[in-house]
């Protein structure tokens, strides 16, 4: 879902009104819970973690945050 996201957002270049239009790009990080005992604060930290990953990457990614932190305690 998030990489369709980002795709739609890439294909749709704003119109400024002015006869220009921009190019916009996202950048996502993604997590999931990884058990019962998973905090939201440790889900937010992975996503997080994705985010910063994917902007380090070149931007207008998506990388999943489980793969960096993958067992942050809660």
């Amino acid at each position: 879902m998030a990489e369709r996201l980002r795709g739609v957002v890439a294909a749709a270049p704003l119109d400024t009104g002015a006869g220009r239009t921009w190019s916009v790009s996202v950048s996502i990080g993604v997590a999931t819970l990884s058990g019962s005992g998973d905090s939201v604060d440790a889900l937010i930290a992975r996503a997080d973690a994705g985010l910063y990953a994917a902007k380090r990457a070149g931007r207008d990614r998506v990388h999943n945050g489980n793969d960096i932190l993958p067992a942050l305690a809660s």
